[in-house]
């Protein structure tokens, strides 16, 4: 796991529910800037949709970008940065994943967070992520 990782292991409740996964990320976490470990989604997990809500915008002068994924640094496939107005508080829903994130997780998957911005750093930014999904408990 990545240096700074929380939650390294995954959530799986054996009730037939759907699951989330909580994130808070704010623009000064350390690390944020090449992408932080958050928690984990179990292996067989299905992405079902993921929610974020800024709280306080993010206020870079020139662009605040906020991506979450399952690799540091390339953290587009969960949520991409035109997916959210990071730059005004509300709530977007339903973000669908892309690529290897759209099928069932072949393993235990790191979700990452990532807030990179130009001009003048931010000096504020907060939001909540809510990762969705549906593990594999077939009965």
């Amino acid at each position: 796991m990545a240096t700074g990782t929380r939650g390294t292991t995954a959530r799986k409740n054996a009730l037939q529910l759907v699951h989330y996964l909580r994130i808070a990320v704010n623009f000064n976490d350390a690390g944020i800037a090449a992408g932080v470990g958050k928690q984990v989604l179990p292996a067989g997990a299905v992405i079902i949709g993921t929610d974020v809500n800024i709280v306080t915008a993010f206020n870079a002068a020139t662009t605040n970008v906020l991506t979450v994924g399952s690799a540091a640094g390339a953290n587009a496939d969960i949520v991409a940065g035109a997916d959210v107005t990071e730059s005004a508080t509300g709530l977007t829903q339903n973000i669908k994943p892309t690529g290897a994130m759209l099928v069932p997780l072949a393993a235990d998957t790191q979700v990452f967070a990532q807030f990179t911005q130009t001009g003048a750093a931010a000096t504020a930014g907060k939001a909540i992520v809510i990762i969705k999904y549906v593990p594999d408990n077939d009965l």
